[in-house]
Parts: C-alpha cells; structure tokens; sequence
C-alpha cells in the first residue's frame, strides 16, 4: 500500500466521528438537496434482490434500503463507522478493506445482486479491488452503481487528467477535519477502466444542483459481464 492510500484510511479514521456528525445532521447542502435521493434512486429503480453498501460510512444508505425492505449489508474499511451504523440495532455491517471482501461472510447472502459505491471509490487501487470482488459476490450480471463527484466540476483549476487531489472541506459546518487525498478520474477513465475490468457501462446519470442547475454528482451503473 503506497503513501497516498495509507493517508486516506489513517485520514478516514481521524474524519469518522465527525463526518458522521454531519452526516446526521445533514450539514451539506448537495447531499439534502441532490445526491443522497439520487443514489437511493438510482439503486430502488434496479429493484435489487441483495446489496453490498462499500465504503457505507455511518450506514444512512444501508438504513434506507433496509426500511424500504431491501435485504444487503454494509461494509467499511474504518471500525468506528461500523460502531456508528450499527447503533440502531441491525447487525448487517462488516469492517473489511476492499481487497478482502472475498474473504468475508455476509449472512445467508453468497452473492449480490449488486454492489453501491457512493462517493466510497477514493483511492487509485480501490476501482480495481472492488471490480475483482464483483467477480467473485456479484450475482451473473449483476450491477456496480457509483456515485462520485463530477470530474468536470471536482477538476476545478487543475488539468483534466487522472491524478491524486486532496479533499477540499469548504461548506461542511464548523467539524474539524484531517485533510484525506483522494484520485481523480476524468469520465473517460471510469467507463474505460470498468470495460478493461469485463464491465459494461448501462446507465449514466448527471443529478444537478436545482438552484445553479450545474451537475453535483455523476452516477454510473456498470454490468458484470
């Protein structure tokens, strides 16, 4: 594990208390107005059987899904995110790493019928572990749905091409926050990366702010073929 994904956990781990504080306490703007409806869209609209919520944080996704009768479990890399989403009582969350989501054992569920990244696919290696983990816990075309920041609008002054950034933590309330790196891809690369992984592109989604009408967000759902 190079520097920059050892940065990210420790950063995450650091983040974890108060990220989950805003989080609840719905600080950020695009997440109540945009992207946390159109993640929960986007995933009812494919009617899953079973999900895997990877990189669930304090499990707000994983609690919808369940009350709306959706059967999947919640994975996170940092252990006081799982303490966190497990306070209501429901046990369906597990601490792994992307790489050994192979190794884990969700339940009575062997495989899914997709897998929810929702701004979770932070690192450069993580697009790769999580498409090699779909190999082995997707159903037979089953889905990757992600949701990540707009690489039109997140590139911002710097060159439209793959490379680290660091996180930017404007507009989320008065938590501190330890600066956490994280790996910018353009739209090319996403769609061309999943493709080279035997993934093909169904949808594409821009969910845009409804007061400057600019997108927030970009929502891909990848096949496994």
């Amino acid at each position: 594990m190079d520097k920059n994904e050892q940065l990210i956990l420790h950063s995450w781990a650091v983040n974890a208390k108060p990220w989950t504080h805003v989080v609840r306490e719905k600080q950020i703007d695009s997440r109540v107005l945009v992207t946390d409806s159109a993640i929960l869209e986007a995933v009812i609209e494919l009617e899953p059987r079973t999900f895997l919520d990877i990189g669930c944080g304090e499990g707000w996704l994983c609690r919808e899904l369940f009350a709306r009768g959706f059967d999947g479990w919640g994975v996170d890399a940092i252990a006081d995110f799982i303490e966190s989403s497990r306070c209501t009582g429901d046990v369906r969350f597990l601490v792994s790493s992307y790489s050994d989501l192979v190794s884990q054992r969700f339940g009575t569920v062997n495989h899914f019928s997709c897998f929810i990244c929702n701004f979770s696919i932070l690192g450069e290696r993580a697009l790769g572990e999580i498409a090699e983990a779909g190999q082995s816990l997707l159903e037979s075309k089953g889905k990757i749905i992600i949701q990540t920041l707009h690489p039109a609008i997140a590139c911002g002054e710097f060159p439209y091409q793959d490379g680290w950034r660091e996180t930017s933590w404007q507009g989320l309330g008065n938590q501190p926050f330890s600066p956490a790196p994280w790996y910018f891809r353009t739209v090319e690369s996403w769609i061309y990366e999943f493709h080279l992984r035997n993934y093909r592109l169904l949808k594409l989604q821009e969910p845009c702010h409804p007061t400057t009408q600019k997108p927030v967000s970009i929502i891909f759902i990848f096949e496994r073929q």
